[in-house]
């Protein structure tokens, strides 16, 4: 490798500082020897002096973390679980593609919502023709008695003629039901039966969404679709979005993504239903040698390796050592590759060679998972560069030193 940074005055690299430079690794006394050799003896002993003094006070050159061979020693020491990558890791790593909700949740057939329950409103207008005259006519001879409420025990209240039962009727059910009780009243009566907008079948949705809030079922609105139509949720990324369904004590979640991927996953909606609606927060982190470092959020399911490396920039090329990608991840009760007695497991990092372009293939398959990180290591020859830079910036200072001073 040439020590571009070991230029003498007369632009020639210095024979003795060359020949001490070593690709593998170098001697920070020797280098000191070789600046102290290129430099007028007064000068030169002052600066190598004062740069050993550092040096051997364990000054560290600057990184983002270990080297390769670092990573190998931690493992030796059992301080971390290093695994090479391989093509079944990869397969056990990604979770499905797809959700679905539970045949009981699938299953469940749309109910009769022409049918009155407690709590829907009914609007009953009455004709008498003839009778004792109980009821005041409107100007157009018809008495509107207004909206009335199934209440809970199934039943409205008629004026003079008492309980009514509605619940589990049509419209012209009950209109028979109530002609029946006005005839004692009145004869040759008619009377109209109409539902109100009040409804007693509700559902509520609340979570990431335009218009949370409680909304009547009926036949406009019987899917889970019909209702995250009105209710408008986010759609950024319906990859991301969680749908929970909590019925009866119990919840089933898929994606939004999986509703309008299978029609299935669109179903029908209950009385009491209740709707969550939320943005699947998940995230990892890139360090190292890699074109941008920082966090990232995880923008669907099996996000892998490869999607990371790509979001991040790749991989940088002046530093990064392609042999030295790795995924850390603390170990969970079903990793199969720790101690499954240990209390204090120690993390797995999976290490990925990207000289080889089956690494590469498997990175793509490879799934990471929320707060893993990917940490890409510094090629070796990196830290010469560092060295030699900082040596070719300290002997410039030093000639110039000495060019004034003579």
């Amino acid at each position: 490798m040439p020590a571009s940074g070991l230029i003498t005055s007369n632009n020639r690299a210095h024979p003795q500082m060359v020949r001490k430079v070593n690709m593998k690794s170098f001697d920070v006394r020797s280098l000191m020897s070789a600046a102290w050799l290129s430099l007028p003896k007064p000068t030169g002993m002052l600066l190598v002096t004062l740069f050993g003094s550092v040096a051997l006070q364990g000054c560290v050159l600057p990184r983002s973390g270990p080297l390769l061979s670092e990573v190998q020693a931690a493992h030796e020491n059992k301080n971390i679980v290093l695994v090479p990558v391989t093509a079944e890791l990869a397969r056990e790593s990604r979770g499905p593609d797809t959700e679905n909700f539970p045949p009981a949740f699938q299953s469940v057939q749309p109910f009769a919502y022409d049918r009155f329950v407690p709590g829907d409103g009914i609007q009953i207008t009455i004709w008498e023709n003839d009778g004792l005259g109980v009821f005041t006519p409107g100007p157009n001879g018809a008495t509107n008695l207004g909206e009335l409420i199934v209440d809970q025990s199934g039943d409205i209240y008629l004026p003079y003629s008492g309980k009514v039962r509605a619940q589990g009727l049509t419209p012209a059910q009950l209109r028979n039901a109530v002609l029946t009780h006005l005839s004692r009243l009145t004869t040759g009566a008619d009377v109209s039966v109409q539902p109100t907008t009040h409804k007693g079948q509700t559902v509520t949705i609340q979570g990431d969404l335009t218009k949370p809030g409680v909304y009547p079922l009926g036949p406009d609105m019987a899917r889970l679709s019909g209702l995250l139509s009105l209710s408008l949720p986010n759609q950024t990324n319906p990859e991301q979005l969680a749908v929970t369904v909590r019925r009866n004590g119990q919840s089933a979640s898929v994606r939004l993504a999986d509703i309008y991927r299978d029609q299935a996953d669109d179903i029908v909606l209950r009385p009491g239903d209740s709707v969550v609606v939320h943005d699947i927060l998940e995230h990892m982190i890139v360090l190292g040698a890699a074109g941008t470092q920082g966090q990232i959020k995880l923008s669907k399911r099996n996000y892998s390796v490869l999607d990371a490396l790509a979001d991040s920039r790749g991989l940088s090329d002046p530093l990064a050592n392609p042999r030295a990608v790795f995924l850390m991840r603390l170990q969970s009760n079903k990793d199969t590759v720790a101690n499954a007695n240990s209390s204090d497991r120690p993390p797995v990092v999976y290490q990925f060679d990207f000289t080889q372009p089956a690494q590469i293939a498997l990175a793509r398959e490879f799934a990471v998972h929320n707060g893993d990180a990917i940490y890409i290591s510094d090629a070796p020859f990196t830290q010469v560069q560092k060295v030699l830079s900082a040596f070719s910036a300290t002997l410039g200072t030093a000639r110039s030193v000495s060019a004034l001073a003579n």
